[in-house]
Formats: C-alpha cells, sequence, structure tokens
C-alpha cells in the first residue's frame, strides 16, 4: 500500500528552514531558479515551489491565495504519500478557498488523466478557466530524492538511496512525469533530466481500448455527482472517506491564510516575525 509505506520509508519535511528567520527563507525561495524549471524543484521542495508561482508572476489576491492553499495541499501529499487524492484535495483546496472569500470563479470540474498508460478519473480546480491541479501521484517520492540531494531522474541513484521495493510502490518515473498545474503553471516534479510529460487532463471519456477506461468512467461519474452536489452534504462525504483521505481533506480545507496586499505592511510583518 504506497500510502502507507512511502511515508514510513521517507519522511516528513519541506526545505530545511528551521534556523531561518521568516525573512530568509522568503529571500532563499524568491533566489530560487523559476518554479516552472526543474532546477526549482531540485532546491525547494515542492511545495515551496508550488508557492513560488505567486512570487515569480503579477498576481490577484485571490490567486497568491490559490497559491498558498495548493502549497499546503502539496506538503500534506509529500507527508503522506497519498496517491489517488484528486477528489479530497480538489474539494479541500474549494473549501479554503471559500473559508479564506475567494470562492467566487473557483469550479472544480471532474474528467480523466492517463497515469502510466492507464485511464483515471481525476478531479482539479479551475479559476477564471486556469487549471489548479496539485494532486499527483508519487510526489513523497520525488520529496525525499530532493531531500536527500539525489537526482530522482538518475535511476542508478534512486535505487542506491532508497531500493527497488520503494522505487515500485513510490511510483518512480525518472523518464518523464506529469507536472503540477498551478493556474496553468507547469512545477516540474521530477530531477533535472526527467522530461515533463503533458499534463493529460481532458474532459474526454477515454477510448475503449485503453486500460482502466470503463472504471474510470464510473468513478468519473460519481466525482461528478460529489462536486455537483450542495456544500450542506459536504460533512457527509468526508466521512466516507477513509481516514488518510479524510485526514488530508481537514487540513487543506482548514487552511487560513494572513494575505497582506500592501508590501510595506507585509515587510513589517515579516520583521516583527523575525524578531
Amino acid at each position: 500500500d504506497p500510502s502507507r509505506v512511502v511515508p514510513s520509508a521517507f519522511g516528513f519535511g519541506r526545505s530545511n528552514h528551521a534556523q531561518f528567520t521568516l525573512e530568509q527563507i522568503e529571500a532563499e525561495i524568491r533566489s530560487a531558479p523559476p518554479s516552472t524549471s526543474p532546477a526549482s524543484t531540485s532546491r525547494l521542495s515542492l511545495a515551496d515551489a508550488v508557492w513560488k508561482v505567486s512570487l515569480d508572476n503579477p498576481l490577484s489576491l485571490r490567486d497568491r491565495a490559490a497559491c498558498a492553499i495548493a502549497a499546503e495541499a502539496v506538503q500534506a501529499l509529500c507527508e503522506t504519500g497519498l496517491d489517488g487524492a484528486s477528489l479530497a484535495v480538489t474539494l479541500g483546496i474549494r473549501e479554503a478557498m471559500i473559508a479564506n472569500g475567494f470562492g467566487d470563479s473557483v469550479r472544480a470540474v471532474a474528467g480523466y488523466v492517463s497515469v502510466g498508460g492507464y485511464a483515471r478519473a481525476h478531479a482539479w480546480l479551475e479559476i477564471d478557466g486556469r487549471v489548479l491541479d496539485v494532486a499527483g501521484e508519487g510526489l513523497a517520492l520525488c520529496e525525499a530524492a530532493r531531500r536527500l540531494g539525489v537526482d530522482y531522474s538518475d535511476a542508478i541513484a534512486m535505487a542506491k538511496a532508497f531500493g527497488p521495493d520503494a522505487l515500485r510502490f513510490g511510483g518512480h518515473e525518472p523518464n518523464a512525469r506529469r507536472p503540477l498545474l498551478v493556474l496553468n503553471m507547469c512545477v516540474p516534479t521530477g530531477g533535472t533530466s526527467t522530461a515533463l510529460a503533458r499534463p493529460g487532463l481532458t474532459m474526454r471519456a477515454p477510448p475503449a481500448n485503453v486500460p482502466g477506461c470503463q472504471d474510470a468512467e464510473k468513478t468519473r461519474a460519481k466525482f461528478a455527482a460529489v462536486l455537483s452536489e450542495p456544500r450542506t452534504r459536504l460533512s457527509d462525504r468526508v466521512r466516507e472517506m477513509p481516514e488518510e483521505v479524510a485526514d488530508v481533506f481537514h487540513r487543506v480545507a482548514s487552511t487560513r491564510l494572513d494575505l497582506v496586499g500592501d508590501e510595506r505592511q507585509r515587510a513589517a510583518r515579516l520583521a516583527a516575525g523575525a524578531q
């Protein structure tokens, strides 16, 4: 079971921020290569790389909030090693956006994605037509490689560091990986030589000859039904989730932000937090 094996093998953690002030943390993230570059995710945690999208681009306060909440979702997935949780992540981000006052123009979508040649049902968010999809597969292994300083795209080094069982359970894909999509910005998740695969999101049902197509169609219909229900039904749906999936939902949905539009006020808060 990857959701249980991966975290015990790899542990938790973001970029090593323990010895830095808040100002230094932000300076480190700002000075890293662009979040769309593999060099960025080799240096930063995946969560920080997702948040860096809001630093690399002139975004509205709502879009910055989406980046921050998405970063929390990525951190939760990296820590738990949970795969196949796109519905819980999508619901969690949507709830957090609403709770933080940014629910307008946020649309949850149920469709399909191709994973390893198999069709899978998948959920994601669209904000003014831009895709927010951070429920990638095998993120725990990607993050573990970064923390140990191992190039994810180096199959020999990865096997030496983690062993074949961990690579198999962790969904090692050294040649090409789907990126995380943050408001249509592609954040790489592999190593320095891992090619950027197509995101592969689609609303079209997979052809009948694609493995997993029938299960994907049934699951997508269930996703669509849940996403279209009134929010008053959400608590019932969360209780039906496996415990580890519900935990991820609650962690993401409970994210509360203290976003400061004025940069001078923001700098003052950073300085105060460093004291």
